[in-house]
């Protein structure tokens, strides 16, 4: 076959991927997660990985923003329980000063299949995690962050290094996307990822103030009206970690509707209308304020009923696909 007869076969395909709406690549994203005394956090992974079998996106890492010590066993378990042990892991390794207990990390370290990485030892800091992803990408990459926002403000604080001769705030401008956040009250309030110690509400005002990308809000005031994971079938690792957590029926689904909005790319295609101005988080007490107008900040309200949404998760959660079952 000639040059030309390989290049109609190429305009075939891309004609069929634009007409079935699919994306030519993946997305590459990043996702960020406090891992803590929260269960959310393990639907959003399966929320995530599903996007990634289904080739909407492209898992180039998972980072830790917060740490005990059974932290990265437990997720790494998780991980390998779902089909992920192929995916590098890093930690904001400061990060051990958050309060409370998870009463699920423990159960997984011990009883789930092998870890991949059993101690904070063996991954890397978020920094390098950060700069090395992001440096050696070809595309952008979306970050996904559904706990504390440390770990990207110290990227932005981050020095020219091995990995690239750019700073944070400037590797962050050439190489992230969009960044998606779960965290705030919209359009004003309080919660708990950016109020919880000095060290989140410091690093949540630092993110809004400097980040140089586009950001993507999900409020407290939406998580808490959908719960997802209530139909998952006895059997399921993910429905203990729920039942562990005493969230049999499902848990307000925070971080699964951020995963579930980034993964398509598109708040609006997830069931939300889009509300755009600034945020800002005070340092000393995490509140936030958003003003609207121009700006590069978002956040999101109901378009679909919660209902729909629900549906849609719990859907994902049990089949593992975003594609409709026959």
């Amino acid at each position: 076959m000639d040059w030309s007869g390989i290049k109609r076969i190429f305009a075939i395909i891309a004609a069929i991927l634009v007409a079935a709406n699919l994306p030519a690549q993946p997305r590459a994203v990043i996702f960020d997660t406090d891992w803590w005394t929260d269960v959310d956090d393990a639907c959003a992974i399966r929320i995530l990985h599903s996007a990634h079998k289904d080739d909407l996106v492209e898992i180039k890492g998972i980072c830790l923003s917060a740490l005990d010590e059974y932290s990265v066993e437990s997720l790494s378990t998780f991980m390998n329980y779902e089909g992920m042990d192929g995916i590098m892991i890093g930690a904001d390794k400061e990060a051990t000063d958050f309060p409370g207990k998870s009463c699920f990390h423990e159960y997984l370290a011990k009883n789930g299949p092998e870890a991949a990485f059993k101690s904070v030892d063996e991954i890397e800091d978020a920094v390098d995690f950060y700069r090395r992803i992001l440096s050696e990408s070809r595309r952008k990459v979306d970050i996904i962050v559904v706990g504390f926002p440390n770990t990207i403000a110290r990227l932005l604080e981050s020095k020219p290094d091995r990995y690239s001769r750019h700073n944070g705030v400037e590797l962050v401008r050439r190489k992230v996307g969009t960044l998606w956040i779960m965290a705030g009250k919209y359009p004003d309030g309080s919660e708990h990822n950016f109020n919880l110690t000095e060290r989140s509400r410091k690093a949540g005002a630092k993110v809004c103030k400097e980040w140089p990308g586009r950001i993507v809000f999900l409020g407290y005031e939406i998580g808490i009206k959908v719960q997802a994971g209530g139909t998952l079938p006895d059997g399921d690792l993910l429905r203990k970690v729920l039942i562990l957590h005493n969230d049999f029926n499902g848990r307000d689904a925070w971080d699964p509707m951020t995963v579930y909005m980034a993964c398509l790319g598109n708040p609006e295609k997830a069931g939300f209308n889009v509300i755009r101005g600034m945020n800002s988080v005070n340092p000393k007490d995490g509140s936030n304020v958003f003003t609207e107008g121009k700006g590069r900040h978002s956040y999101v309200t109901f378009k679909e009923s919660p209902d729909v949404i629900k549906s849609a998760l719990d859907g994902i959660l049990t089949s593992g696909s975003f594609l409709p079952t026959p």
